[in-house]
């Protein structure tokens, strides 16, 4: 997981890692956490990841609501076919915007 905040301009773009799971999703909330205190738009680039489990879906539909709640634009860069079928799977695809 990375934060790469100077490439795509006035968006911030978060890099999901191959796996997001209850073993990552503390460094990954805090990734969630700095992007949403600099009040930009964020992308979640999921075009890595193979694997996700309930705490890492749990995590991002909390952020997602939180986003719309405070008028933070979030969106999805490529999203895979895992966590698309998680999502659909777990009744969070509409939450998730996918």
């Amino acid at each position: 997981m990375s934060m790469d905040t100077g490439a795509v301009g006035s968006e911030m773009v978060i890099e999901c890692s191959e796996v997001l799971d209850v073993s990552l999703v503390s460094d990954f909330k805090v990734l969630l956490q700095q992007a949403s205190s600099q009040n930009t738009p964020i992308v979640l680039d999921a075009s890595q990841l193979e694997r996700i489990d309930a705490a890492g879906l749990q995590l991002v539909t909390a952020f997602f609501q939180e986003a719309v709640e405070s008028g933070l634009s979030v969106s999805w860069r490529n999203p895979t076919e895992a966590l698309v079928y998680a999502a659909d799977l777990t009744g969070l695809k509409e939450i998730l915007q996918l």
